[in-house]
């Protein structure tokens, strides 16, 4: 009997342990990446606009929300969804065309506000990245 109860107590410690440790999933890991199909767009530099376009029209009609997932591109069609990787830290965010820009040169695409900080590039304002075309 007294084997059975010390059996139990180490089935119920196990199930304690493993039901309080979580399993960290990094933003932008590989398993993320891979939850839809994704067909690669081009590469050079992304930037993101800020809040001082925010409240004016975009080149879709929809009001410029700094907050939402959104990204100006000169070439890729408005509304369509895209992943923005950067290539060196390997963080991607997932976004809306809703607008036509970068106006510089070199740079592929503006990102929102809130695209920028999931991409974790608000201080630097730079990267380089890769754009890649989701399909729904």
């Amino acid at each position: 009997m007294r084997l059975l109860n010390i059996i139990f107590l180490f089935i119920v410690l196990h199930f304690l342990v493993s039901a309080c440790t979580t399993t960290k999933k990094e933003w932008g890991s590989k398993e993320e990446k891979n939850n839809f199909e994704h067909t690669f767009v081009e590469s050079g530099f992304a930037s993101f606009y800020g809040k001082g376009f925010a409240g004016k029209p975009t080149a879709s009609g929809k009001i410029y929300d700094p907050g939402l997932l959104t990204a100006a591109s000169k070439t890729l069609p408005l509304h369509s969804r895209v992943m923005v990787k950067d290539v060196k830290t390997g963080r991607f965010v997932v976004v809306t065309i809703n607008d036509r820009g970068p106006y510089v040169s070199g740079r592929v695409i503006d990102l929102s506000v809130a695209a920028a900080k999931k991409l974790g590039i608000m201080r630097k304002g730079v990267t380089k990245v890769e754009v890649f075309l989701v399909k729904n």
